[in-house]
């Protein structure tokens, strides 16, 4: 057996372990002892649903500093929420203990999308309050060491808790798997509490691990130094979109059968080579979000919003865990400000350009995309709604003439004096200016229509 385990990939193990959804493990026992009990369940050991994942923890449990840590404080018989799903496994001397969150849970896909505009979200929260809960309960002293993990959702709640925790001294590392970073308010609000140095010590503490081609660990503003942020490989096919997410694939590898004469994928309980940097899909959603983050909080939140409601419908959950439910003004949002952004991003910025050169042939211009890649697009809609766009545009434009109609009848006496005549031109030029931008996105859903409508005529 080759050498042991380091703590950040035992902490990718139990990052692991939390997408088994296994609830029913006994208080106390080991983590062999758990796999052992799930060695012939139907979803586990027995080939179902989660086989990857155990495969992953099987092998990994093989050796002691993994298969002996022991199980305690779950989430589940605290009273905590379905969405909060956290446990705590420990050294079976105590010295070393780590809490771990799973990823998004039952319903808080919405509450994603809440902590890029807000300083902290009520899922936030209730891993703040289990955090501090087992601290508390397994009396954690100054001589133990604490760790702090968890994957996606559970990753920005790791570095949510090492952020708030009244506990920080004993805190001694974070580790965020694909874990996404936070809104302005929330970091504005740790400077001025802390203060600088104060900031710096508690982000000194944490530690990214990303899947090279991962496109959550970007989301909002990182607070991780680039300097603790490490990528790993995570062999994925291109048509399995998902995959560049799950923490399994950063234990995968790619095996030639040469009986069927392809590629299948082998999953191992020791975590991936490090590369040298994201891949070209984890640089196009770094620049994406960076583009998301500039628009104004509210429109921000409208698109998030959408988004994130749609990957809550897509589990079938029609609202979030709190009662969060979309609204038609963030439909709008979305439609004028995330969709135009979405389309530049991809279509005119280099690593958008890049992304999608990554999903053709490297040896044929952008248009011949592999066939493992399916566009279905209705550029008929994308048509109609663009020429909705335009029409809209031109009755404000004629809005814009009546202002400026307007602002020529005002008599001369009263030009200078109430400044209603200059109120009258600012008003014009706003809306002008509105106006224009309309005009322009709708001009752009056009070009992609159209350019649907080519790959379509060439049978892509």
């Amino acid at each position: 057996m080759s050498e042991r385990l380091s703590e950040a990939e035992i902490s990718m193990v139990l990052d692991t372990f939390m997408y088994l959804d296994y609830k029913e493990a006994r208080e106390g026992t080991s983590l062999s002892t758990i796999l052992k009990d799930l060695q012939t369940h139907p979803d586990y050991g027995g080939g179902g649903v989660h086989y990857e994942e155990y495969t992953v923890l099987r092998q990994a449990a093989e050796r002691e500093e993994v298969g002996n840590l022991i199980i305690t404080c779950q989430s589940v018989n605290m009273g905590y929420d379905s969405g909060t799903s956290a446990c705590t496994f420990m050294t079976p001397d105590g010295e070393c203990v780590f809490v771990v969150y799973r990823g998004t849970g039952d319903g808080e896909w919405p509450d994603n999308g809440i902590g890029m505009t807000s300083a902290a979200t009520i899922q936030q929260k209730r891993a703040l309050s289990y955090f501090e809960q087992v601290v508390e309960t397994l009396e954690i002293k100054d001589d133990q060491r604490l760790i702090v993990t968890g994957h996606s959702k559970g990753g920005n709640k790791a570095q949510f808790v090492t952020m708030e925790t009244k506990y920080i001294r004993l805190l001694d590392a974070c580790y965020s798997v694909d874990g996404q970073g936070f809104s302005e308010q929330a970091i504005e609000g740790w400077k001025d509490r802390y203060g600088a140095s104060g900031y710096r010590g508690r982000t000194a503490k944490l530690y990214g691990i990303h899947g090279e081609n991962d496109y959550v660990s970007v989301l909002g503003n990182p607070i991780i130094p680039k300097g603790q942020i490490r990528y790993v490989a995570t062999p994925v096919e291109k048509s399995n979109f998902a995959g560049y997410h799950d923490i399994k694939y950063m234990f995968a590898s790619l095996v030639y059968d040469e009986k069927t004469g392809n590629y299948r994928t082998v999953f191992n309980g020791r975590k991936n080579n490090d590369t040298a940097k994201q891949g070209e899909l984890g640089e196009y959603a770094a620049l994406l979000s960076g583009c998301v983050m500039e628009l104004p909080p509210q429109k921000r939140d409208g698109c998030a919003a959408v988004i994130m409601q749609l990957m809550e419908i897509s589990g079938g959950q029609m609202w979030g865990i709190n009662g969060e439910q979309l609204k038609l003004a963030d439909l709008r949002d979305f439609t004028l400000q995330g969709i135009p952004v979405i389309s530049r991003s991809l279509f005119k910025e280099n690593e958008g350009k890049a992304l999608l050169d990554a999903f053709k042939d490297g040896n044929i211009q952008l248009g011949k995309i592999s066939s493992d890649v399916i566009l279905q697009v209705n550029d008929q809609c994308l048509l109609s709604q663009a020429e909705e766009l335009k029409q809209t545009a031109r009755r404000i434009y004629t809005l814009v003439d009546e202002l400026r109609g307007a602002a020529s009848r005002v008599p001369v006496y009263m030009k200078d004096g109430n400044g209603f005549c200059q109120r009258l031109n600012r008003s014009s030029k706003e809306v002008e200016g509105w106006q224009k931008k309309l005009r322009r996105a709708a001009e752009l859903q056009e070009r992609i229509a159209i350019s649907y409508q080519k790959w379509d005529d060439k049978g892509f």
